[in-house]
């Protein structure tokens, strides 16, 4: 596929901030994609070599916690056990463990791509601190240079943010927003979010009539689109994505939505295809 005219600036792009979504991480049981797993890392293997600079963040470890934490709770109880009515997993117990497993498969995957990888939890408290925000740019620019992956996540174990996550009015409320913050806070020259769909579309992906939306444009599209249900495990969707990408977009930083469920489709943005939603502001 030939480059886009309106992605040229692509060429010029060095440092990425890539956001993938728990749809993406998981599959619909919640265990881990692992082959889509695999594919992001050669991909961001095959970016790294060739001198971008990429920051990861990554959902799924919530999911994931709450998936090995109802199989062990299975396989430790009684039938007399499993005949009462079952509580909840506690949400910051799920991530805690889900955290662990997540970057030991990060970890492992990178290991055997010659990619070393570091894991950064943080919480939206931490950008109220101006020394915090110094020192963060500081560490990714150490680890940067090293070619070592940074991979963020919000810091779920510990943050005072309560489920279901409806308040949006902190300096971040879920993994899209984290990202865009991120991309802004780090100077990166795009940021990419990846979703179990192919980008943006005019309606509900599942309903013939949608179409996809090449390029977005807050206050030409807004009010033409309907927007399907939230993401099928993790917060948000593609409402969180758009609200997300227009933020870091009018900070003056290009967006691409498009699936990560796609062979080499964030190999394809840096090439210029005309791949997914570029979020734009005119």
């Amino acid at each position: 596929m030939a480059e886009d005219s309106s992605r040229a600036f692509v060429r010029d792009v060095k440092r990425i901030v890539i956001k993938v979504g728990t749809a993406v991480v998981t599959r619909n049981d919640g265990r881990i994609a692992l082959g889509r797993l695999g594919a992001l890392c050669e991909q961001i293997k095959e970016l790294n070599s060739q001198g971008y600079e990429i920051i990861l963040v990554s959902s799924g470890a919530v999911g994931l916690g709450r998936q090995r934490l109802r199989y062990r709770r299975l396989v430790n109880s009684s039938f007399a056990d499993l005949q009462k009515p079952q509580v909840e997993l506690d949400g910051k117990a799920c991530a805690a463990v889900g955290q662990n497993s997540l970057m030991a498969l990060y970890d492992t995957l990178f290991n055997e791509l010659d990619i070393s990888s570091a894991q950064l939890l943080v919480t939206d408290s931490d950008f109220r601190d101006r020394d915090f925000r110094k020192q963060l740019s500081e560490t990714v620019k150490s680890l940067l240079s090293l070619k070592v992956i940074p991979i963020f996540n919000e810091n779920d174990a510990v943050s005072t943010r309560k489920a279901p996550y409806e308040d949006s009015s902190g300096i971040f409320w879920d993994n899209d927003s984290l990202a865009a913050l991120l991309a802004l806070e780090l100077k990166a020259d795009l940021l990419v979010l990846l979703s179990d769909v192919e980008g943006l579309y005019s309606g509900p992906p599942s309903d013939p009539k949608s179409k996809l939306i090449h390029t977005y444009v807050k206050e030409k599209h807004q009010g033409e689109i309907t927007f399907g249900d939230k993401s099928r495990m993790g917060r948000g969707g593609m409402t969180a994505k758009v609200k997300a990408a227009v933020n870091a977009a009018y900070a003056g930083i290009p967006v691409v939505i498009t699936s990560g469920c796609t062979a080499e489709n964030i190999l394809r943005v840096l090439q210029g295809q005309r791949i997914g939603t570029l979020v734009g502001t005119n």
